[in-house]
């Protein structure tokens, strides 16, 4: 990125986008597996257990999930199936419930799934419930201050796809 607009860019967010005051925006940001996978592969301690995660956007807002649990190399990966359950409403609830669709294996899998209590922190399992908190992902990476301008997330998927619905604005004030 050429430093001029970097520079320009970290000015702008120190000072809450002071200079685009009252500006409005909606947009849908299709982002394909391939971005997905780069981006949880980045967000994955080096350390931690969960690793190897492949996800793939299934249409009906579902994603077939693959992922390797622990060191061992003798352990099968996981596959299983997510739908979205909850959509974030933001200001108040900032945070994106996904179901795990497993039947009748779900209370089988619970030894298993105890490997997730290592997910990032942001991310946490309860009981078939996957909560991803935006806020305290965007704080962790220095972004807190986006979710001030952020009036409406929604996620969806289409087969190779999340689909990511935004409505932002800066304050006139």
């Amino acid at each position: 990125m050429d430093q001029r607009l970097a520079g320009f860019l970290k000015r702008q967010v120190e000072s809450g986008f002071a200079d685009l005051r009252g500006a409005e925006a909606a947009f849908t940001v299709p982002v394909s597996d391939r971005l997905l996978n780069e981006i949880i592969t980045q967000a994955l301690p080096s350390s931690g257990r969960v690793r190897d995660v492949e996800c793939r956007a299934r249409a009906g807002n579902r994603f077939a999930v693959r992922a390797k649990i622990g060191g061992a190399s003798f352990l099968p990966p996981i596959n299983l199936t997510v739908s979205i359950d909850r959509q974030p409403e933001l200001p108040a609830s900032p945070v994106l419930v996904l179901r795990l669709e497993m039947g009748g294996l779900l209370s089988l899998a619970g030894p298993a799934l105890r490997f997730f209590d290592a997910l990032p922190p942001g991310i946490r399992i309860q009981d078939d419930r996957l909560y991803v908190d935006v806020a305290q992902l965007l704080e962790q990476r220095g972004l807190s201050g986006v979710l001030n301008h952020l009036e409406q997330l929604q996620i969806n998927t289409a087969e190779g796809a999340t689909i990511l619905s935004l409505r932002a604005r800066i304050a006139t004030r």
